[in-house]
């Protein structure tokens, strides 16, 4: 499901969220959390109600709930976007920054900006639906990973730190 700790989730809010929707009560076996996402373990005779909910609004998100399926059941993945080349002397920042807050590349670098970060020195960002890859001169990165923590918006935390490599 959708719902994680990034909406403000922990294993005991998820399943008393899901509940008041209107999934049925005291039914979640086991609920785990992860920043962008949620599982919930409910016995098989009462999923549907929790499927019930799907596209149902949570603050404004669409819930997506889906059964579990073993690997060999599941849907071919679509590609994965092609990321931008890194470049001698620019390091590359992950920002938990993305589409799915309305943002387009230029309302990342000016979130960045607003939070403390040095104007004018975003050189790429590469905006996916849920964060954010960004470009800086090696020397600006200080300046970019001390926004980690600042607040963005209502109730978020801007995340930010060097991007690890795969």
């Amino acid at each position: 499901m959708n719902l994680g700790m990034d909406d403000g989730m922990d294993e005991a809010k998820l399943p008393a969220t899901l509940e008041a929707m209107g999934a049925p009560a005291g039914k979640v076996i086991k609920a785990l959390t992860r920043p962008t996402y949620g599982y919930v373990y409910v016995p098989e005779g009462d999923a549907e109600g929790f499927e019930s909910l799907n596209g149902k609004a949570h603050n404004d998100k669409p819930l997506k709930l889906e059964r579990h399926r073993p690997r060999g059941q599941r849907e071919e993945r679509r590609p994965r976007h092609e990321a931008l080349q890194d470049l001698p002397g620019q390091a590359r920042l992950w920002v938990g920054l993305g589409r799915q807050e309305g943002l387009d590349e230029a309302g990342v670098t000016a979130a960045l900006e607003a939070a403390g970060a040095p104007a004018g020195k975003v050189l790429r960002t590469d905006l996916r639906p849920t964060y954010a890859y960004v470009f800086v001169a090696e020397e600006d990165v200080e300046g970019f990973e001390s926004t980690h923590g600042k607040p963005h918006g209502e109730g978020k935390t801007l995340k930010v730190e060097r991007a690890k490599r795969k």
